[in-house]
């Protein structure tokens, strides 16, 4: 696949979440982790998304790169880099679990469900209450 020439591509002076990932080369997940993390300059607009000033974004493209908090070899270490997602309904979780286990497969949840459910629970109670 080619590679895209952005030397020529003129960015507007305020950018989408989207655009600004391509803009610094990054993925917009990687963005929007160092724009949580205070990395990086932006602003949540009235409607959630994140919006970024193209000086912000030349300041931080000019930055060194920050070493890693363990030092050598970037980031953490990745087992045998062989990493699948699917998806598990949580009442199927545990299930799914141990039948991965009986073929040494470790199976690590990005989310805590239980934390989930009582949010969306908190969440339920709190419409329920502004209505």
């Amino acid at each position: 696949m080619a590679e895209l020439d952005l030397s020529k591509v003129k960015f507007p002076d305020v950018m989408d979440l989207r655009t600004a990932a391509i803009y610094l080369g990054l993925s917009e997940m990687r963005v929007r982790t160092l724009a949580r993390e205070g990395e990086l300059a932006g602003t949540k607009t009235e409607d959630g998304r994140w919006a970024f000033a193209k000086a912000d974004l030349d300041e931080f493209k000019s930055r060194p790169p920050k070493p890693h908090a363990r030092g050598g070899g970037g980031g953490r270490p990745r087992g045998e880099g062989k990493a699948w997602i699917i998806k598990v309904k949580y009442a199927d979780l545990e299930a799914v679990q141990a039948a991965l286990a009986q073929f040494g497969i470790e199976m690590q949840p990005r989310y805590d469900y239980a934390k989930m459910v009582e949010y969306r629970e908190r969440r339920k109670q709190q419409k329920l209450q502004e209505q």
